[in-house]
């Protein structure tokens, strides 16, 4: 990695050709009015996607609102905010999936310097409530499914709308909610243009747009408090380092509850006046998710690589799947959230795709650093520091980032926001990490270090990152062996692999046997845990056993976070009997939904 640093810095100067939300979509409207802005199946939106002569028709199944229409229909939602006595700085709640009435919501709530709050909606029905307590909401915009129609009303705002695509609820509930329906079928007016545009134009980059909740992997989830500006500032990096075309179109399934889908990708289409259609596979369907990217040819896309490594599988059995991803209007693509394993890597410089990986945190907005566009990616690095932000190595190893990006805090927690930040200002981001000149690798989560019996420290997600990137067939590593003298590993597989009926010769890995089930995998996988082993040069660092579970992981189990990263907690309590034989040596006693791993 070449010789360690303490710091690293980018210099260059931010342009600061949009301050606030509502400036940069203002203008994009003027710029872009005929253009697409949004894409999706429903015929809600429906205003079709314009031909280049002007002529409309329906893309596919999809259909389009321009840029035209949404800057109509966010003074709507503006001019009723106003209505409801939801004034500059008061706080909004939001519980949908990713939709085109949640979509101009949002923004009307940003555009006009109110604040939003995402939440999942996957959180237990306890802990929304507890949350929307929290917040102080002045109001609450949420789909009416049967599990938020449990909402005790104690906790709600008086101001609550219903999603349209859920209408028949909020008639059953007049008392209770209001139709967003009503609010769209209102006449738009130059009077409500003028409003929006006065409103836009009293807000200021340090007022906060956005309080965005963690995943909450251990406690109560924190509030990250994000400015107009912090969110801003990230896209002039991306605007300065990518210099991208105008009028992009992008295919999105990544939830906007999280910081990589609703700050970074979307803000990134909406800064480049490029257009996003909603992919309703939601990351779980990839068979649909590859119809939809066929139909949207989307320009670039965002993904973690959990999914890249469920469309190689299905990209390498089959050639028309290859030729519809790989089309030649896609530019790059990005991951986050963890590295892309080197075989599925390979595939993407096989086909000279760029594959940009970045690193950050929601309390950074979400991105401090990138990688570069070459095909030579470097393993375990994710890039150099984006324009404006400074890294440094404290003396723990922990991670910590300076800039523009960074939160103002933790919303009602001053004692939380204390203990992130040091004495010049920067903000401690919880992983450890080493810096040198070709840039950051990250090798932990600073809660996940363990100490072994001979007083040695591990860093677990660097082995585990090593597991899945050897063998596409595994999608989750958990590695431990806390005060042991050696270290173990729980193995989830990558069960739509097994699916494909066939692999693409051009794209096929000539290194792997491509076992057909878990029975055969175990055979398989000793030679390449062995070879982990081997070409790790930490003598302690060794996978002695290990276990395959016949499971996959599950969002709604809170095994795994939003973002699709482990909760460790969960994962020891839940796999406890695993674990236990593990270290008892007592594998024969477990069931037969598993098979053990022992190397030599």
């Amino acid at each position: 990695m070449g010789e360690l640093l303490k710091e690293l810095k980018n210099e260059a100067p931010l342009e600061t050709l949009f301050s606030t939300i509502g400036a940069m979509l203002w203008n994009n409207a003027k710029d872009f009015a005929p253009n697409p802005v949004f894409g999706e199946k429903s015929p809600i939106a429906a205003v079709p996607l314009p031909q280049n002569k002007g002529a409309p028709h329906h893309t596919h199944q999809y259909h389009y609102v321009t840029w035209g229409q949404f800057i109509q229909d966010l003074a709507k939602v503006v001019g009723f905010l106003r209505e409801q006595n939801i004034l500059l700085g008061d706080r909004v709640g939001v519980i949908a999936g990713n939709h085109y009435q949640r979509f101009v919501t949002e923004m009307a709530i940003l555009a006009s310097g109110r604040v939003c709050v995402p939440l999942f909606a996957g959180y237990g029905l306890e802990l929304l409530e507890q949350l929307i307590s929290f917040s102080d909401l002045k109001g609450l915009f949420l789909d009416g499914t049967p599990k938020l129609q449990s909402l005790s009303p104690k906790y709600l705002p008086a101001t609550r709308i219903v999603f349209d695509h859920h209408e028949s609820y909020a008639a059953k509930n007049k008392n209770k909610y209001f139709p967003f329906t009503a609010i769209l079928a209102s006449p738009g007016s130059k009077e409500k243009l003028d409003l929006l545009d006065k409103q836009i134009s009293g807000v200021t980059g340090k007022m906060t747009a956005f309080i965005m909740y963690t995943s909450g992997t251990s406690n109560f989830p924190k509030g990250v408090m994000l400015t107009q500006s912090n969110i801003m500032s990230q896209q002039m990096a991306l605007l300065k380092l990518w210099q991208p075309e105008k009028g992009m179109k992008f295919l999105s399934y990544l939830p906007w509850h999280h910081s990589f889908g609703g700050l970074f990708e979307r803000f990134f289409a909406l800064t480049t006046g490029g257009s996003i259609a909603v992919d309703d596979s939601l990351g779980k369907d990839t068979e649909l998710l590859l119809k939809n990217f066929a139909a949207v040819k989307p320009h670039v896309f965002f993904s973690v690589p959990k999914i890249y490594q469920e469309i190689v599988s299905q990209v390498m059995g089959s050639s028309e799947v290859e030729h519809d991803f790989f089309h030649p209007g896609l530019k790059f693509v990005f991951t986050a959230a963890a590295s892309l394993p080197l075989n599925i890597s390979h595939v993407f410089k096989n086909k000279n795709m760029p594959v940009i990986e970045g690193w950050g945190l929601t309390e950074t907005s979400p991105c401090c650093t990138l990688t570069d566009f070459s095909l030579e990616r470097k393993q375990g690095l994710v890039g150099k520091p984006i324009p404006g932000v400074s890294l440094k190595i404290a003396e723990d190893g922990e991670i910590l980032v300076k800039g523009p990006n960074v939160m103002t805090g933790y919303f009602k927690n001053e004692a939380a926001t204390a203990k992130v930040f040091d004495s010049e200002g920067y903000f401690k981001t919880g992983d450890i990490g080493e810096i040198s000149a070709e840039g950051l690798k990250i090798l932990s989560r600073k809660d996940r270090v363990f100490k072994m019996s001979n007083g040695e420290k591990v860093y677990p997600s660097t082995i585990e990152e090593a597991l899945c990137k050897k063998c596409k067939l595994i999608k989750y590593a958990f590695v431990f062996g806390q005060s042991e003298s050696q270290l173990y590993a729980l193995l989830f597989p990558n069960f739509e692999f097994f699916s494909a009926k066939e692999i693409s010769v051009s794209l096929a890995d000539p290194g792997c046997a491509y076992p057909k089930n878990l029975e055969l995998l175990c055979g398989c996988l000793k030679g390449c845990v062995t070879t982990i082993n081997q070409q790790n040069p930490v003598r302690y660092e060794k996978i002695k056993k290990a276990l395959i579970i016949n499971r996959e992981l599950s969002l709604d189990d809170h095994e795994i976070t939003p973002s699709f990263k482990l909760v460790p907690r969960t994962i020891e309590e839940r796999y406890k009997k695993y674990i236990s034989a593990l270290l008892e040596g007592r594998e024969q006693e477990l069931s037969n939904d598993c098979w053990l791993i022992s190397v030599d």
